[in-house]
């Protein structure tokens, strides 16, 4: 029987905002870091059989010597692509410009377009975010109002679903950063966005419409509450040393440059299911 898959509704209640600057996959975003580093990749040693392999022997046998490992570079990485590419990215409907005076306590803005109920940029006072949006990135300077932008976005998702809002992960954005959190859309179908903003020097910074604002990644909301899981902390057993010698074989068994990040994934996750470990919770 074909089971339905959980579903996520997000509508504008705005004409034209679905069409020109819709919320998207985050797949679709384009780090320039990211596609440089994969573009480094494609060069003409990395095709050639003979230029590969004599790359392989400089970087074994010459470790002092400075030959590319490319292949090594984090863009690789499972983990990074896992989150890069998570969820949603929700952008900006339309122009804004923030002013500042340079006092680093006041902002005004102007834009040409407001939406659904005359709504668009809005602030919290300072009180609202006292001794939390300091945290949020200790090495920036932050405004004490926090910016809050009420889109014309709404959403409705299957009963199961909640969303992690966080900043998008490893993206070119200096001017602001959003606050992580859990959005449930249960009980809130709005979707608004707070930007703690950091561009505190006098002049005017302008938004542009589309600009990426933020990163929403649907979660099973039973995955939020940790008396759902049994949880068994314990030191390694010998069937985890069995495993591990396993894995520790496979890392070294093949030049990395040789095989795909497919087929690293893939291998690994076959040596882990061997792990007898698993039959204790089945």
């Amino acid at each position: 029987m074909f089971k339905r898959k959980k579903w996520i509704r997000f509508y504008a209640m705005d004409e034209g905002v679905a069409d020109l600057h819709p919320i998207h996959s985050a797949r679709k975003l384009r780090r320039k870091w990211r596609t440089d580093a994969l573009e480094r990749q494609k060069t003409e040693d990395r095709k050639c059989p003979y230029l590969r392999v004599q790359n392989l022997w400089k970087r074994t046998m010459r470790p002092n010597e400075s030959v590319p490992e490319l292949w090594n570079h984090a863009v690789t990485c499972p983990a990074l692509h896992a989150v890069m590419d998570a969820g949603y990215i929700i952008p900006a409907p339309a122009d804004f410009i923030i002013n500042m005076d340079g006092s680093g306590v006041n902002f005004e803005w102007c834009a040409n377009r407001v939406f659904y109920g005359d709504r668009y940029v809005q602030a919290h006072i300072p009180e609202q975010t006292e001794g939390m949006r300091q945290l949020v990135d200790q090495q920036k300077p932050v405004l004490e109002y926090s910016i809050k932008l009420e889109l014309p976005w709404r959403v409705q998702a299957h009963p199961d679903v909640c969303f992690i809002q966080q900043p998008i992960a490893y993206w070119d954005e200096d001017r602001f950063t959003v606050p992580t959190g859990i959005v449930d859309p249960s009980y809130s179908y709005e979707i608004n966005v707070q930007l703690f903003w950091h561009k505190l020097e006098e002049g005017a910074y302008l938004v542009k419409a589309g600009t990426p604002l933020v990163q929403w990644i649907p979660v099973h909301r039973d995955f939020l509450n940790s008396k759902g899981f049994e949880v068994v902390i314990e030191g390694a057993n010998q069937d985890d040393l069995d495993n591990n010698a396993i894995m520790e074989y496979n890392r070294s068994k093949n030049f990395t440059e040789t095989t795909t990040l497919s087929e690293r994934i893939s291998t690994q996750a076959n040596i882990l299911k061997l792990n007898k470990n698993i039959k204790r919770f089945n």
